[in-house]
């Protein structure tokens, strides 16, 4: 049985996962839009966390966020931001309800050409974890932080809801303008390494028995890679 505990802010630590939800359970599974000899290298077990600031930097109408990681909400016209003082490092995917449409948008808007389905995101992340701490020796700052992302940036709210957001929750939160994306965003706070580190890279090990790479779908029908 895992050790779920909720947190004073509403988060769900497992202690034994050495993971952070925002919701619990996580989804069953998760899919990521992307170019095929990047889903090979995840297959075999690479996964990078992109930092935020490389993010919000990202010149792509269709995916990069200036406000990435950066929270706000307006209360009595006034605006009320939330940063984090760590750099935070993020591997992003979208929950299975994303639309075919949507898949194409993304895909043609950076080259991509192929979509991984992870069957077992539990697992997935499980392993993220493990080699997480086993990379850093439990130094990270914090553990691995889950969550579905909220496209509430820059909404009106009273002061109850301000008050009562989840730990991190500007880690979690985007412009209603990429609501279509429906993302599932795994995040890693530092500091980890040097202060300006671009990325964190891990290996999971194998993961074919719970990662498949498919065609982009241009019906309504998803097609197995050979």
């Amino acid at each position: 049985m895992v050790d779920i505990k909720k947190t004073l802010t509403g988060t769900f630590h497992s202690e034994k996962e050495g993971v952070e939800y925002n919701e619990h359970p996580p989804p069953a599974k998760l899919i990521k839009v992307m170019k095929k000899c990047w889903a090979e290298e995840l297959i075999k077990g690479a996964i990078r966390f992109g930092n935020l600031e490389g993010y919000r930097s990202w010149e792509n109408q269709v995916l990069g966020d200036k406000n990435d990681g950066q929270g706000m909400y307006v209360m009595n016209g006034h605006e009320y931001h939330t940063d984090s003082m760590n750099p935070i490092y993020a591997w992003c995917a979208s929950l299975p309800e994303i639309s075919y449409r949507r898949i194409r948008k993304i895909a043609k808007s950076n080259n991509y050409d192929c979509l991984v389905e992870i069957k077992c995101a539990r697992k997935f992340i499980g392993r993220i974890s493990k080699s997480l701490h086993a990379k850093y020796r439990g130094n990270s700052t914090l553990p691995l932080h889950c969550g579905k992302v909220q496209y509430d940036h820059g909404d009106v709210v009273s002061i109850g809801t301000l008050n009562n957001q989840k730990f991190h929750f500007n880690v979690f939160q985007k412009s209603s303008t990429f609501r279509k994306d429906k993302e599932y965003r795994l995040s890693i706070t530092g500091p980890l390494g040097p202060p300006h580190e671009k990325c964190i890279s891990l290996d999971i090990g194998k993961c074919s028995d719970i990662i498949t790479i498919k065609k982009l779908p241009s019906t309504r029908r998803w097609i197995c890679l050979p």
